[in-house]
């Protein structure tokens, strides 16, 4: 998909179509970061930061990946291909000043269709971040153990509302580092399940339940900290009605 950008990212996020604020789990509060190694829930997208990432700047990405999610939910949140959903969250972040490289959805082959969602996608992860970074990932201990977790975490509450689609359901996993110079580089994984109904429990979802096609996308972003901060203001001013319900801490 070729993306259009508008002429400037404080027109375009001015401009964006989002949906009403949604419910409000009393579980949820405002988000604080620290500047340790952690891992949030930001609506359907898991999202761990690198101590590499300071405080202040997680809340930049946040927003964008809040963002992008909202738009594409009001935008594709009913269309019969799931996959439109992720024009619109792509086209978003390449707005605020996100670069994307090799962003492709490819059929991912399940091997165990008995297996979990979580339990397929705990190999993906691992090989995205190879042996050293995956040992060390919050996310990747998050997915081993969640069959041992209580279902009323605050943020598995929050992540199984907002992956839910008319058609199926998504989901993303992020894992925020530096580049060389500095600057937030995220590695991206992005699953799209399209089904007859709305998947419910993500991540716990079996292929052999029904049928269903799983894709995936495997790629990089970065941005410079100049294209970041450009609308930062206005992007946190757009995302705070949603912010107590769209995000929530991981804890492990």
């Amino acid at each position: 998909m070729e993306t259009i950008l508008a002429a400037s990212p404080r027109d375009y996020v001015s401009g964006l179509d989002l949906p009403v604020s949604g419910p409000t789990f009393e579980s949820a509060r405002a988000m604080t970061f620290s500047d340790r190694r952690e891992a949030v829930s930001v609506g359907a997208e898991l999202t761990e930061f690198t101590d590499a990432v300071p405080a202040g700047v997680r809340h930049a990405i946040a927003d964008s990946i809040l963002l992008a999610q909202l738009a594409a939910n009001k935008s594709h949140g009913d269309a019969q291909d799931i996959f439109r959903w992720y024009d619109k969250y792509i086209e978003v972040l390449q707005n605020l000043g996100w670069q994307v490289k090799d962003f492709e959805f490819l059929t991912q082959q399940v091997d165990d269709a008995d297996a979990a969602m979580h339990e397929t996608v705990i190999p993906v992860i691992s090989a995205m971040l190879g042996p050293q970074a995956a040992a060390a990932s919050i996310l990747v201990s998050v997915l081993d153990g969640l069959d041992e977790m209580s279902a009323d975490k605050p943020w598995l509450t929050v992540f199984d509302w907002t992956s839910q689609h008319a058609h199926g359901g998504k989901f993303q996993i992020s894992y925020v580092d530096a580049d060389a110079h500095g600057d937030p580089e995220i590695r991206l994984l992005c699953f799209g399940i399209r089904a007859r109904q709305t998947i419910t429990q993500v991540l716990f979802f079996k292929f052999s339940a029904q049928q269903a096609e799983v894709k995936k996308a495997e790629g990089r972003i970065g941005v410079s900290m100049d294209r970041l901060n450009a609308a930062s203001e206005l992007v946190a001013a757009r995302v705070q009605p949603f912010i107590a319900d769209y995000i929530a801490h991981i804890d492990i």
